[in-house]
């Protein structure tokens, strides 16, 4: 119970606002890491019963990187919120660099990530329309 105290303390604050604030960041990052962790173990789960399976087919991993890959932008969304959320609490020249410097890590690994999943959607359109023929 000692880590729940570590998580719940909020030292130096005694404003109403910044304890709301707080909380309210901590509850936002741990849905976003909650996502990923989701789409984790659902990706685990089916590349598991698709190795089981012993599935010849290439399309089912496709189709497992992209939805993990859209449980990974989706959490990172959520950090990201959670991070402008704790910069308006004590927006300093220093909280605001690292801030710009996190987003800006976190954007282009979004994009990439979409980069991705897009290229992934158009294969599985394209599989499905030769599939049809």
């Amino acid at each position: 119970m000692e880590w729940l105290q570590n998580v719940l303390s909020l030292p130096g604050e005694t404003s109403g606002l910044m304890v709301f604030l707080s909380l309210v960041k901590r509850a936002i990052s741990l849905i976003g890491v909650l996502v990923i962790l989701w789409g984790s173990l659902r990706a685990g789960y089916y590349f598991l019963w698709y190795c089981q399976k012993k599935l010849k087919n290439g399309e089912a991993v496709d189709l497992i990187r992209l939805e993990f890959g859209q449980a990974i932008v989706l959490g990172l969304e959520f950090i990201v919120a959670a991070d402008v959320i704790e910069t308006t609490k004590a927006p300093t020249y220093y909280s605001l660099g690292v801030l710009a410097g996190l987003i800006a890590i976190r954007t282009i690994l979004s994009y990439a990530l979409n980069h991705e999943l897009n290229v992934l959607k158009g294969l599985g359109q394209k599989m499905a329309a030769f599939k049809k023929k």
